[in-house]
């Protein structure tokens, strides 16, 4: 019981961390195309940096007890559903990391995110099931940021969550999971208001509509890799495994070359424009 108090302190903890650190993987890579600032993707390294050391110091203290991810066989899904990872979170205007500090920031129109995940996990259950989870290597340990969290349970994160509720799993949904994904929007709502950055954005029918459609985008790319880039980030990556890293750079190539196309696209549009 201490444990999993200690889990959702933890969860909290990492929305306030988020609330002030942008781990966005859109707004990483446009900080990078439009001004060739680095800055964004050096924090997006230094995340999965830092939770692969905690993972790693606790597999050698105790080998038989901390939960690492499991390498999945490789499919083309994978490939695949990085990139519509990547095309959701263009469409969405933030990742599945960058939704949680733009919601805890104020902005309601991300409610509408999680409505479309919900509604792509849902999807790609009736019309193309994902491959099967990859399976887990060690057992699960006493020791619950983001490494620790997820050395004790990798399935916390909110995107699970939602995955959980759009299949109708409720006999198999963990109150600890359910809490720390609750946990983790409150830490990042604590955080902007503490900053003085939380501003109440009502939602408007477009960018609510975008980010509807976003969130069902990602969702159904997450259930092919499988796994959001948060877990790909914080988890599957610094777990050294070798999906995690294909899906993500598959990711980060889309929100790239949507993000290029969007910048080239006036210019070539722009009337006088000689060739």
């Amino acid at each position: 019981m201490a444990v999993d108090a200690l889990l959702l302190l933890l969860t909290f903890a990492l929305g306030g961390v988020l609330s002030r650190i942008s781990l966005c993987a859109v707004a990483g890579m446009q900080q990078f195309i439009a001004a060739r600032d680095h800055a964004g993707l050096q924090r997006l390294l230094l995340a999965a940096s830092a939770a692969g050391a905690v993972l790693l110091m606790l597999a050698c203290a105790a080998p038989d007890r901390v939960l690492l991810p499991g390498e999945a066989p490789f499919h083309a899904g994978i490939i695949l559903g990085g990139l519509l990872l990547g095309a959701g979170a263009l469409l969405n205007g933030g990742c599945y990391l960058g939704s949680v500090l733009y919601l805890g920031s104020g902005n309601v129109n991300f409610l509408f995110t999680l409505a479309g995940m919900a509604t792509g996990s849902r999807l790609a259950e009736t019309r193309w099931p994902g491959p099967a989870a990859a399976g887990l290597r060690m057992t699960m340990g006493a020791w619950p940021l983001a490494g620790l969290v997820y050395a004790r349970h990798s399935e916390w994160s909110y995107g699970a969550v939602l995955e959980s509720l759009a299949h109708a799993r409720f006999s198999a949904m963990d109150w600890i999971a359910n809490l720390s994904a609750l946990l983790l929007f409150a830490g990042a709502v604590t955080g902007a208001r503490l900053q003085g950055r939380f501003r109440l954005q009502p939602p408007a029918w477009r960018p609510a509509a975008r980010c509807l459609a976003g969130g069902a985008v990602m969702a159904y790319g997450a259930a092919q890799v499988p796994g959001g880039n948060d877990m790909l980030l914080l988890w599957a990556i610094p777990g050294l495994t070798l999906y995690g890293t294909l899906a993500y750079g598959s990711m980060l190539v889309a929100i790239a070359a949507g993000l290029g196309a969007a910048a080239a696209w006036p210019r070539k549009r722009a009337p006088g424009t000689v060739n």
